[in-house]
């Protein structure tokens, strides 16, 4: 009877599929183990219409959350995922980055990611987490990202615009990015000049508004 009761448990659980050419190649694309082990609950959890949340997912890792949420930001930064969407504070993993790897047979890059030898994109990170007092969110992550990635704004405009912010009280990457986008519509490119402006500025309190 036992052994009935857990068939039908087995057999209503379903399967996940998982590509055999991922299984083959997952290292050659930055992945270890323990990647390949989140990428498969995620994968099931989101295909089943849960949110797989890090506390989930550590229950089922035998894991601590912290553990969780510090690997979900290394695929952010690594490029192997990126937050699909966010619902009620609920974030849905997307692993197309990691499949487009995969195809074009891409490998991850081991090397801190560089500005003309300025600040480091881990740096920016480090500065954020200090300032906010608490772990920078996989979707603050994959904004940060995209400031390197997308916005191209300068590290060290980077660190000016969160000590503008903690300066305004305003701790937010909303509030930070308003000001990096500011500087960039200005054609502010270097800290001297970002400095100078703020100069010439005194006084005045960034807002949304200030973006159009």
């Amino acid at each position: 009877m036992v052994l009935d009761q857990r068939l039908q448990q087995y057999i209503q659980a379903g399967q996940t599929a998982i590509s055999n050419d991922l299984l083959q190649h997952y290292h050659e694309i930055g992945m270890d183990n323990d990647d390949l082990a989140l990428y498969l609950q995620v994968t099931r959890i989101q295909n089943q219409g849960d949110a797989a949340t890090p506390k989930i997912l550590a229950q089922i890792l035998h894991v601590t959350e912290s553990v969780v949420v510090t690997r979900l930001k290394s695929l952010i930064t690594r490029e192997l995922m990126a937050i699909a969407a966010t619902t009620k504070q609920v974030e849905t993993y997307d692993f197309t980055p990691m499949i487009a790897k995969l195809l074009q047979g891409q490998q991850v890059s081991v090397q801190p990611i560089m500005s003309d030898g300025k600040s480091t994109r881990r740096e920016i990170f480090q500065t954020l987490e200090a300032e906010f007092g608490r772990p920078l969110t996989p979707m603050e992550m994959q904004t940060v990202g995209h400031w390197f990635d997308q916005d191209h704004f300068e590290p060290d405009l980077m660190l000016l615009a969160i000590q503008e912010a903690v300066a305004n009280n305003a701790r937010s990457l909303r509030y930070i990015e308003t000001i990096l986008v500011n500087w960039q519509r200005d054609n502010i490119k270097t800290a001297t000049q970002a400095q100078i402006a703020k100069q010439k500025r005194r006084g005045v309190t960034y807002t949304y508004d200030n973006l159009f």
